[in-house]
């Protein structure tokens, strides 16, 4: 088992000089809530994004409408129609039923 290195956060670590940056591209669709299965749609929603397709993605809004946001490697057709397909099974299998748009 490799070593644990521990550090500690007093004093304050020094600010990095440079940011993360965003994602090269991100896909983002709004879910318009007919029915949901679950007590809270969107956390499940979430949680089968990051478990089932290892994606890193945002869900905001309300029970009745909400926005889901991937980040994507690229803007390329086929990762585009991936990731709307990854939104699509997230937000059945988390039991929620409605329409699905684009946002552009």
């Amino acid at each position: 088992m490799p070593a644990v290195i521990v550090r500690p956060l007093d004093p304050t670590p020094p600010r990095p000089d440079q940011t993360i940056g965003p994602p090269r591209h991100q896909l983002a669709m709004m879910v318009h809530v007919e029915t949901a299965q679950l007590a809270n749609p969107l956390l499940a929603v979430g949680r089968l994004m990051a478990s089932e397709a290892n994606a890193f993605a945002i869900v905001d809004g309300d029970e009745e409408r909400f926005t889901v946001t991937m980040a994507l490697p690229d803007a390329e057709p086929a990762t585009e129609e991936t990731a709307e397909s990854w939104i699509r099974w997230c937000v059945h299998n988390a039991g929620i039923r409605g329409d699905l748009e684009r946002c552009d």
